[in-house]
């Protein structure tokens, strides 16, 4: 295996532009990993994009070392790099959104959470709810406390 930057069996001009595509190519992943990198965001990144060319420039690497490609080798190295790089912060920004969105549908529940003393169960109450609702709480309420009432006064007898 014998990685030459100049390609003996094309032309002087082929082989400017196979390094000016490199150049390019590092140049223009620079930018998004910059913005990815100080706004720790992708979300306008797809992560199916970053998956398949994370894929697709490794089967490239594997045909850029078979052919004994110096070039197509550093072009594919550096865009799975970057995407590799983007894809990281992919990966922390949906682990991010997931978690926000349990503890959305867990800490709304857990304030509204009302222990009761009897037998260790709880039961979960509705701020929002109707008067109506409120009225019939109330009632319940009032009724939970006369139990618990009974029950700290059967507890404590001797």
């Amino acid at each position: 295996m014998k990685f030459e930057i100049i390609d003996n069996n094309l032309s002087l001009t082929m082989n400017i532009f196979i390094i000016i595509a490199n150049i390019i190519n590092i140049v223009y992943n620079i930018p998004q990993m910059v913005k990815t990198y100080k706004c720790k965001s992708t979300k306008d990144l797809s992560s199916w994009f970053l998956f398949l060319r994370i894929i697709g420039n490794s089967i490239w690497i594997a045909y850029a070392i078979e052919v004994d490609s110096m070039m197509i080798l550093i072009n594919t190295c550096v865009t799975v790099f970057s995407s590799i790089f983007i894809g990281y912060y992919k990966v922390l920004e949906l682990n991010r959104d997931r978690l926000e969105k349990n503890n959305q549908k867990l800490l709304p529940n857990y304030k509204n959470i009302n222990y009761s003393k009897c037998n260790n169960e709880f039961e979960i109450s509705n701020e929002n709810s109707n008067s109506n609702n409120n009225n019939s709480n109330n009632n319940s309420n009032s009724n939970n406390n006369t139990i618990n009432e009974r029950y700290d006064n059967t507890l404590y007898e001797v």
